[in-house]
């Protein structure tokens, strides 16, 4: 992996980025190639270097932070390349890597997801193929970045180089949305998701990425690193980051970005004394850089009519067409009654589940059409049934809980605490439709050595 450190070839490596961003607009075959490209290159580097300071896990989150610019930009590639890419990058540095100890768990964990794929029926083998992966491939993504990442441990200085290498796509990212659908052109006429604000893609995936990298870059800003090395080419990138992510009016993947970053700032306020009087030391500047994002928020919610406040707050249009207030908001739009055939589907068959992409017929009973599932949660549920329960009380409740208890750095729990945080809300309100998700839930196990001293036990 290329150091980051040095200002002269990470400028390089951001210009390379923004020029792929160019190019997804105007050419979009490119981006795609690119991405084929580096994933052998990174294939490549991992085999040679025997997986050093394991590169197999920053490459991965590199490949899912660029599997949304491919998709925007309309490169004729799989369209589940991000998983396929990670889980190849990941497979390799698994075999290659060759822990001595293996996280027992997280084969169970596996073992579970198994017996779901010889309950999907449909009279076109195709169709059973496709069910499958498309529901298959997330959890084993997640799985199998647990197995990598699991108490793995690098240095600081690799940790950090890691991250920066993993947010080059945000640049990309950025530019290809930019030209796509300039701010200056959008229209908003309804509280509703709006894909034109989203470079004309998913607003719920876009945003999903957006989050990620705000995440990413204001959990360096509070710990005083520069994610770019530029603090002037920071705030720009969490300016526009904010901004596009709020305009698609997809409220998840901000307000995951937020909580998770709101639960690392309260760990680090109650395990890190240091942080508390540098946080006092440091409050004129706090409230500065909070009233600058709290005048961004303002500038985009002029920009979108008022209709960013009102999708927050959860108001319909036909409430604001009419000005009748609703008996009832519903904040999840639509992804309740789809929960509700998960849940039927899991009372019918408790014991094994409906198997991978069976449970749409149940989702058209509640939702009024056979929609793939939004909440990963319910759908383990569905189309697992007990062993989707076992698999989340696992996955979601105990190693989480086991793993924070045996950290014992501030700045590490608050990592783990955003990355995990912001792995489960992605799953509860966009499934592991991208391959984010998966990588960031394995990702978060990892120990950084962000702390002074060792901080895991066991």
């Amino acid at each position: 992996m290329v150091d980051l450190n040095r200002k002269s070839i990470h400028t390089f490596f951001i210009v390379i980025h923004v020029l792929v961003g160019v190019a997804g607009n105007y050419a979009p075959s490119v981006p795609g190639y690119f991405y084929l490209g580096v994933t052998f290159v990174f294939i490549l580097d991992i085999v040679i270097s025997k997986d050093a300071g394991c590169k197999a896990g920053f490459y991965a989150l590199y490949v899912i932070g660029f599997e949304i610019v491919y998709r925007i930009s309309g490169a004729n590639i799989a369209w589940e390349a991000g998983k396929y890419f990670s889980l190849m990058i990941i497979g390799v540095g698994l075999v290659i890597n060759q822990r001595k100890k293996i996280p027992w768990t997280f084969l169970f964990l596996l073992l579970l997801l198994l017996p779901a794929l010889f309950l999907t029926k449909h009279t076109d083998p195709k169709e059973v193929r496709d069910m499958i992966v498309f529901n298959f491939t997330g959890p084993l993504s997640l799985v199998l970045s647990g197995m990598y990442f699991y108490k793995a441990s690098v240095q600081k200085s690799t940790y950090i180089n890691g991250l920066r290498f993993a947010f080059l796509p945000a640049f990309a990212l950025i530019v290809v949305i930019s030209l796509k659908s300039g701010l200056g052109g959008l229209q908003f006429t309804s509280v509703e998701s709006n894909p034109d604000a989203a470079g004309g893609f998913g607003a719920n995936q876009v945003s999903t990425a957006l989050g990620w990298f705000l995440l990413l870059i204001l959990l360096f800003r509070i710990r005083g690193i520069r994610i770019s090395l530029y603090v002037w080419l920071d705030w720009i990138m969490i300016t526009f980051l904010l901004i596009r992510g709020l305009v698609t009016l997809s409220r998840g993947g901000m307000m995951a970005a937020f909580i998770s970053l709101f639960v690392a700032i309260m760990v680090l306020l109650m395990y890190e004394r240091s942080f508390r009087i540098k946080t006092r030391r440091m409050m004129p500047y706090v409230i500065v850089g909070l009233f600058f994002m709290l005048g961004v928020v303002w500038y985009t919610n002029k920009l979108t009519n008022n209709f960013l406040l009102y999708r927050y707050m959860g108001v319909s249009t036909n409430e604001l067409q009419t000005g009748i207030p609703a008996d009832d908001k519903n904040y999840l739009t639509g992804r309740g009654d789809i929960m509700k055939g998960d849940f039927l589907a899991f009372q019918k068959y408790p014991i094994f589940g409906v198997g991978y992409g069976m449970a749409a017929k149940w989702h058209a009973v509640y939702y009024g059409r056979s929609a793939a599932a939004h909440t990963e949660y319910s759908r383990l549920l569905s189309e697992h049934g007990i062993l989707g329960l076992i698999f989340i009380v696992i996955a979601f409740l105990g190693l989480p809980a086991l793993f924070f208890h045996k950290l014992t750095g501030a700045v590490s729990r608050a990592f783990f605490a955003a990355f995990l945080l912001v792995s489960m809300l992605t799953m509860f309100h966009a499934a592991m439709r991208l391959a984010i998700p998966g990588i960031l839930y394995g990702f978060s196990f990892m120990y950084s050595g962000l702390d002074r001293k060792n901080g895991l036990k066991g």
